[in-house]
């Protein structure tokens, strides 16, 4: 009895400290952020969900007391709703961060004709959700895409501007030329990083180079998907290993080891970010976006 009691406290123990029972078992990656999840909260009314590459914002209104019948006053509630998601999706735009410095509100500062053509896209903006509340009010969910046509891309990215050259693996002997497979594209493992996301990132290597950005890439490609798939859930790891996400069927993928510029640049090591640029030399698959990030 001693001897299967004690079975059983070790059995437990093991359990309870995470520890494989036999050689060979599978652990947990403790490295992964389990709570990281696709959609960014912007204020306290709107979200950017990078998944399906939207932004939406929550309005809501009340029934006017110079309603002359409950359906005049429901009309009227609906339209306030409207344009309090309206107010709350413009102040949700101007607060994505497109690099690791600026925000849309920035672009809107500097440039009129880009504060103008936001505020039509949000004239514009899809109702995806309304209902009227049991307390009389109406609440609306309006959505802007970020990506593709009439999105927030298309408005920020200059599309005159052709792309900068990617650059070159380092000169010999900090790298040395190997025979490489032909690579469909990126993907970067940022697991346990505390990565904040943005339109328009950088990939630097621990030198200081930087690999890729906006700068690298064809502006058609920027504006239709974005530079970067944040890929963060299940459904998205599940694609990544499947070869069904962005990056292709045979991406090369390397670590993170570190952030900069307040969280939203990465670094990999300059060793991984020569196979990087070599591997792109054959595939060329940054100037077309084919990166993804993986959280």
């Amino acid at each position: 009895m001693f001897k299967k009691s004690l079975v059983y406290l070790t059995i437990c123990t093991l359990l309870l400290a995470g520890l494989p029972m036999v050689a060979g078992a599978v652990t947990v990656n403790t490295n992964v952020n389990v709570s990281v999840t696709a959609v960014d909260q912007l204020g306290a009314n709107g979200s950017i969900n990078w998944d399906e590459g939207v932004i939406e914002a929550v309005g809501t209104g009340v029934p006017s007391s110079a309603a002359k019948s409950p359906a005049q006053g429901r009309l009227m509630a609906r339209r306030a709703a409207i344009v309090d998601a309206q107010r709350n999706l413009l102040e949700s735009i101007e607060g994505v961060k497109v690099t690791a410095e600026t925000t849309v509100q920035n672009f809107e500062t500097t440039n009129d004709t880009v504060k103008t053509q936001v505020t039509g896209i949000v004239k514009g903006a899809k109702i995806v959700n309304e209902q009227q509340l049991p307390d009389g009010s109406y609440q609306v969910t309006m959505r802007i895409n970020l990506y593709g046509k009439g999105s927030l891309a298309e408005i920020i990215t200059d599309a005159t501007k052709p792309a900068t050259p990617v650059p070159l693996p380092s000169p010999s002997p900090a790298y040395t030329p190997v025979a490489l497979p032909v690579y469909t594209g990126l993907v970067v493992d940022a697991t346990g990083l505390p990565l904040v996301r943005a339109m328009s990132p950088v990939i630097f290597d621990d030198s200081g180079r930087a690999i890729y950005g906006h700068v690298n890439i064809i502006p058609e490609y920027a504006v239709s998907q974005g530079m970067i798939d944040y890929m963060a859930t299940p459904e998205d790891i599940r694609a990544l290993e499947l070869g069904q996400s962005r990056a292709g069927t045979t991406p090369i993928v390397v670590k993170a080891i570190g952030l900069r510029d307040n969280d939203v640049n990465i670094i990999i090591s300059q060793a991984d970010a020569d196979k990087v640029l070599a591997a792109n030399a054959q595939g060329n698959f940054l100037p077309k976006a084919m990166v993804c990030v993986k959280q």
